[in-house]
């Protein structure tokens, strides 16, 4: 076990704890959670590239991480009506195809490089997400203000995150016309 996987089992065991505050009627409380999950996303690779200590378990516990808390995040906020159905539905469905791909391409021993684009999109998401659920706690100007911020990150992500999505169906479009 190293650091980096430490912080992945760290991040997915938060997940329970997410739902436990967020369906106990605490947004503000999740959404916490969800930025610190987020940190830990960026933390747990940060770590395993400054400590040398990239493993098999790490690439396996990292997606499974991420997936749990997007879903979680995203499930969570069309639930609680903390954001549109329409925004989760959209995010969740990239996350969907996207993953399914990568694990059949993963399966077939070509796993698909990260890129930047979903890198960033998933930056947004990250931001948009809790913005949704602290403007539902959050009313006057000051409320009207987060949640605008939310709709743009929200925008900006989902539409970098579809292109990306398409980027990695292209890539392994790619890889499987060079096995041929």
């Amino acid at each position: 076990m190293t650091v980096p996987n430490l912080v992945s089992v760290i991040r997915i065991l938060m997940v329970p704890l997410f739902w436990w505050v967020l369906l106990g009627g605490r947004p503000t409380a999740a959404a916490l959670i969800l930025v610190v999950m987020g940190v830990t996303d960026w933390l747990d690779g940060w770590l395993a590239r400054r400590l040398d200590q990239a493993t098999d378990l790490g690439a396996l516990l990292d997606p499974i991480g991420d997936w749990l808390m997007m879903g979680s995040a995203v499930l969570g906020g069309m639930v609680e009506t903390l954001m549109p159905v329409w925004v989760g539905a959209v995010i969740l469905s990239r996350s969907v195809v996207v993953g399914l791909w990568s694990g059949w391409m993963t399966v077939r021993r070509r796993p698909l490089d990260v890129r930047m684009s979903g890198k960033a999109a998933i930056t947004f998401l990250y931001v948009a997400i809790p913005l949704f659920y602290f403007s539902a706690d959050l009313g006057g100007a000051f409320g009207a203000v987060i949640e605008a911020t939310a709709w743009v990150a929200a925008v900006v992500g989902i539409v970098l995150y579809w292109w990306s999505g398409v980027l990695y169906l292209r890539d392994g479009l790619a890889v499987i016309g060079e096995k041929r």
